[in-house]
């Protein structure tokens, strides 16, 4: 199989614009031959990437598949160039690592601990993004890592994944003069809750626990901090990770209320595509196997 670097690039710049013109406008050559340059590269994998019929164009099934393939190829082909260029200079390399906005706060200084410990060449490039798009963002390429929630798409080829933490949503509630909680899930009146939305990942593991409680909404929000604060404020219960309330529960700012059965478990991991990363990458994905993240409070 003789497959161009080019190609690879001409195909990602079209999955982007979906227009002929355009990405061959981007790629300065012209559409003709942009055309012919997509068409070499299906013969030579045996595969329609491209749904002409649509307008804008779509990828084929196969062209679904081969994205990721192409990213990675073309972000590992970029890296290699890269780390020869500068490896005369200096050895630093940036790992992105791209982590749910719950667990991004949290394991920041974890992270950051190991890279000063033995690691100095090391830079951390960490955003905190939603949950669907940091799934996207490591399909795409656009990150090394991915630390998000268990996701069963993510565990199956062509990805790698390890656990790194065990963690439980607690209902918690803030404390009154006598430092008793101020709600109650066994109230018979309706309590106020301060819920994750629908289509968030909390939301969803959520689901079989509230839909039988009294609760009435009165905050919503994808943002566990802002949870968080309105929880602090005594605005209602809500559901916040262990691993983010740590404190609040030492000093009695938050309380847990209800039962064992009010508490869902939830796991999160480290993701990659299997695919070799740069050393830098490779090393924060073995350190990570050495963290020690679950949370401890009293």
């Amino acid at each position: 199989m003789n497959i161009e670097s080019k190609w690879l690039e001409d195909f990602l710049t079209l999955s982007h614009t979906k227009s002929f013109s355009q990405a061959a406008k981007l790629r300065h050559i012209t559409q003709p031959a942009f055309s012919r340059r997509i068409k070499a590269l299906e013969d030579a994998l045996g595969a329609a990437l491209i749904d002409r019929e649509n307008l804008p164009i779509t990828l084929t099934p196969s062209g679904k598949i081969f994205h990721i393939t192409a990213r990675n190829l073309v972000n590992q082909m970029n890296t290699s160039v890269s780390m020869l260029e500068e490896l005369s200079v200096q050895q630093n390399y940036s790992v992105k690592v791209a982590a749910a906005h719950s667990l991004a706060s949290f394991l920041t200084l974890q992270l950051a601990n190991f890279q000063t410990q033995d690691e100095r060449d090391i830079v951390l490039n960490l955003e905190a993004i939603d949950v669907d798009k940091a799934t996207e963002a490591l399909e795409q390429g656009e990150c090394d890592l991915l630390i998000a929630f268990d996701n069963e798409r993510l565990k199956l080829p062509p990805f790698s994944h390890q656990k790194i933490g065990n963690a439980k949503l607690l209902p918690v509630s803030a404390c009154g003069e006598q430092g008793k909680a101020l709600y109650n899930l066994e109230s018979a009146a309706p309590i106020p809750h301060l819920a994750y939305s629908l289509d968030s990942y909390m939301g969803r593991q959520l689901e079989p626990i509230i839909s039988g409680a009294k609760l009435k909404k009165v905050f919503v929000s994808s943002m566990t901090e802002l949870l968080k604060v309105h929880a602090v404020a005594g605005n209602g219960i809500a559901w916040l990770p262990d691993y983010v309330i740590s404190n609040e529960l030492k000093n009695n700012t938050l309380v847990v209320v209800g039962s064992e059965h009010h508490c869902v478990p939830i796991t999160y991991y480290a993701y990659r595509y299997h695919a070799a990363l740069h050393p830098g990458g490779e090393s924060v994905w073995n350190k990570l196997t050495e963290l020690n993240v679950n949370p401890r409070y009293s």
